[in-house]
Formats: C-alpha cells, structure tokens, sequence
C-alpha cells in the first residue's frame, strides 16, 4: 500500500540526515572510503541481519557496493562475449562470484561475502556491462540489469560446512534479489514500482519493489563505478510463493512457471505450442522455454499446466464456466485485467502474449504480472498513445505476430457476462474520483519521495542511467497519462454498465 506524503517526507528527514552524511563532503572523488563510513558494526555473512520489510521500506535509502575481483570481472565480460558469439545474445547467465556491501539510512550496514552474481534481461535490454574499443580495451561502462544470489553454493562439495551454510543463507528474508535499470528516458523513475504497487494495491499479488542506488568496486580500479538506481524487486521463486502462498498440507509447493515470449512465439496459452516450448530453460542451449517451469524442477512432470492449457481451451465442454472457475482463480485475474488496463503495459499477456508468471495453488492457476517498466505512458508505445485510446475490451494486439483471437485467457474469461460485469465494477472502483487506487497522486508521492533520497547523489557523482528526475520530462507526464486513461475507462465502463 502507498505511503502518505507527511509520513514519507517525515521518514526522509531522519533518513537523509542519519543515513546520508557522506553526501555532505565536499570533494566529488568517488573512493571507498567516502562512501563506506566504518562507524557502527559491520556483520559479515549473517542469515537475515536487515529485514525484508526495511528493503521494501520506500521512504528508506539503499544502497550497494558490489565488489568484484578483477579475474571474475573478467570472466563476466568474457562469458558474456562468448555465449554472444555462440548464440548472437549476451544472455549468459554464468555465476560469478562478488561481496556486497549494503548500507541504508536507518544505520544498517552490512558486508556479505561470496555472494553470487549475474546479468538479466532480454536479448534487446542485456549488454556487456563495460564499453570496449575495437582493441577490446575497456573505455567505459554501461548499466545492464543484474540478479544478487545470496545461496549460490559455487564450486563447494554439496557435504562440506561451506555449501551447507551457503545453500541455506538469507539476506532481507530472500534468496535472490534482482536489480532493474532504470531507462534513462523515464524521467519519472517510479514508474515501474508504481505499477507494481497499483497491482498489490489491488489484491493481486506481484513483487514488492524500492529502489538502490549502486555501486560497482572493481580490483584496480582506484574509484568506485557509480553505476547508477536502480529498481530492486523480489524475485518471483520458491520463496516467493511460500511467502505469499503458503504450503501445501504435506510442505509442498505448487508449480511455478514463467510465461514469456520466447523462440518458439508468444505465450499466448493456446493449445498446439511447440513441446519444446514447455519444459526447463537452460541458458547452454541458446534458448529459453516459452514456458519455463521454476519450481519442483526435479519431480514435476508438467501435467499441471497441460492440463489447465487443455481445459482452458476447451470451450464445448458442458458447464465450461464451472470448468473455467475450478481451474483459474477467476476473481483475481479479473482484477489483474482491470488494473492491467489503467497500467498500459503493452508487453504483458493481454497485448502481447509475454510476462507473467502462472502459479499452481489448490489447483487453480494464479496469474502473476512482472516486468512493468514500460507503463503508465512511458516506454514502447506501439499503439501511438500509449493506449489511452483503446476500448476497456477491443485492445489490439502490440504486434502483428499476434492475433486477438489467440488470447484465450482473456477471451474465454470475458465471453461470460457476469465477468464482465465485475470487470466492469472493478474498472470504475480502481478510478473513482475520491478513493480510487488509481491516481496520479499516488505516483507523485512516490516520486517526490525517490528524488529527495536520491537525485543530489546521482548528480554529484555523475552516475550512470538516469540523471533527470523531472515529472514534465517524458514524452508524456504521468499526469496526462493517469488523467486520460481515468476519463476514457470510466466512460467506457458507464457506457457498457447502461448496455
């Protein structure tokens, strides 16, 4: 839920004067030691010494140093190049291995060591983390999305003290934790953690989100990277679930799996996909699986989600909509469309068949949305106007690849009148006019919050990313977006609600 702006610029005084102090120096040299204060005590591998509600905290500061030896920096841009020049993407997800250091502006500060480490994201978004001249020389750096694992047990015997302590260690409550470069164009810098907000807000649930500011200290190189904010979010794993979920009665956990577009198409949950499409990822292979199983991988044999994708297409069949309630939590997707819909993510199931997570739970299927940097009017913007134009039920597809027909999870869910009614009602909850989880307020809370903690560090120490925090510097303001998108779902909504 949001914070209230009193409450958050409250939290900031404390933070920024308690937690800050190494932003008052006078000298811009960027050295370890400006920024890591050895006053107070520094717990080295500790299970669980800061609190996964303090990480989550967006009205505390974050921050990281990542420490890297020289050979495994090395060896991180060299697996990078190598799996490019097999596979023609630089989507290696080879561990290295680093030590973090994580401070925050309650005091907390804290030097984990071997800690894993590697890069995130799509063949467009992952790149080299350095710049390199035609020699191969390092000329620079450059920002690409990154993933901490706090359990990676490297090369230790699976019987030895070191992998027993490793494979069951905790930071903030997690196991991993992701880091999201900020796009340098998103002036608005909350935009990918106010749309996951609105989705919690909401009642489904999505990953919690803050943001960090980070660090990269290289052996050899005399200052610190200032490798710029980021957007820290909980990974959706075997944690995750239980976090949210639960177990089963016998410990268990359903299966997880995360839904994308992939080598073989889109993830549109049609019958007749590729069987290659279903199954494990491994990154070796220079492909990903369109849906790609994440939890039990040891013992699952799939039929899960075969069958949900069966019966999901299965139409004819006598009491379908019973059928359809017994195999989907129906309440909740409906909520994830309606808020989907004010998000405007064209890159999520509902426009481009991509991103989503599907969990098992009681033997419904559970839709869970990530990967919503480029929402609420700002990012791709295949559809001309970020989507404001659209009708709450004929949204096109993003892509030519897909056809509308093809998007049978909203489709099948939407032919039912008494669904569409609730999406209806939701549509009209989540934009009203005094209490409405949706409003530019919220957003501008958040951002004012974000460039407090953070833009006089970013600017001084000229980071990398983004370095505009400006409300009015997108191609379209977060105001226009949130005040356009209300006005046409509330006149679209009251227009089918007099139907």
């Amino acid at each position: 839920m949001f914070r209230r702006l009193a409450v958050i610029l409250t939290a900031f005084l404390v933070t920024f004067l308690v937690g800050c102090s190494f932003l008052t120096t006078s000298t811009t040299t960027l050295s370890y030691s400006t920024l890591t204060t050895t006053s107070g005590e520094t717990v080295t591998n500790i299970e669980n010494p800061v609190s996964y509600e303090t990480l989550f905290d967006n009205t505390n500061y974050h921050k990281f140093i990542v420490s890297f030896s020289k050979a495994n920096f090395d060896k991180l841009v060299n697996d990078m190049q190598n799996y490019f020049d097999e596979f023609g993407t630089y989507r290696d997800n080879t561990i290295q291995e680093v030590d973090i250091y994580y401070e925050d502006g309650y005091g907390n500060k804290v030097t984990l060591n071997e800690v894993g480490f590697r890069t995130k994201g799509n063949i467009f978004s992952r790149v080299l983390p350095v710049i390199l001249d035609q020699q191969g020389n390092v000329i620079g750096y450059q920002q690409v999305s990154f993933q901490l694992e706090f359990n990676e047990t490297f090369l230790y015997p699976d019987a030895s003290t070191q992998y027993k302590a490793l494979k069951d260690r905790r930071m903030f409550d997690l196991e991993q934790l992701n880091f999201k470069m900020i796009r340098s164009g998103d002036t608005g810098i909350v935009t990918e953690m106010i749309a996951y907000d609105l989705y919690r807000a909401a009642g489904v649930i999505a990953p919690n989100t803050s943001l960090a500011v980070i660090y990269f200290d290289i052996e050899g190189e005399e200052a610190l990277i200032p490798y710029g904010l980021f957007t820290v979010t909980e990974p959706i794993d075997d944690v995750f679930v239980k976090r949210y979920f639960g177990r089963n009665q016998d410990g268990s956990i359903g299966d997880l799996y995360k839904c994308v577009w992939q080598n073989f198409g889109p993830g549109t949950l049609k019958t007749g996909y590729d069987p290659n499409a279903l199954g494990i990822s491994d990154y070796n292979d220079g492909y990903r699986k369109n849906y790609q199983l994440k939890t039990n991988k040891s013992t699952s044999n799939f039929s899960q989600f075969i069958t949900f994708v069966n019966d999901l297409n299965n139409t004819s069949v006598i009491n379908y909509k019973n059928k359809l309630e017994s195999i989907l939590d129906v309440d909740t997707w409906l909520k994830t469309l309606a808020m989907g819909y004010l998000v405007g993510n064209p890159d999520d199931y509902r426009s481009d068949a991509n991103n989503y997570y599907l969990y098992f739970y009681e033997g419904q299927a559970v839709y869970i949305p990530f990967d919503n940097d480029q929402s609420l009017g700002y990012g791709w913007n295949p559809y001309g106007d970020y989507g404001l134009s659209h009708d709450i039920y004929n949204i096109p597809p993003a892509q030519q690849w897909i056809n509308q027909n093809d998007l049978v999870l909203v489709n099948n869910v939407l032919a039912f009148p008494e669904y569409r009614l609730i999406y209806e009602q939701y549509l009209l909850a989540y934009t009203d006019p005094q209490n409405g989880l949706f409003n530019y307020d919220l957003f501008y809370q958040e951002f004012v919050i974000a460039s407090t903690l953070y833009q006089t560090e970013i600017l001084r120490y000229n980071h990398l990313g983004v370095k505009t925090f400006s409300l009015n510097s997108r191609s379209m303001t977060a105001r226009d977006y949130f005040t356009q998108k209300i006005a046409r779902a509330r006149e679209r909504a009251n227009y089918y609600q007099n139907q």
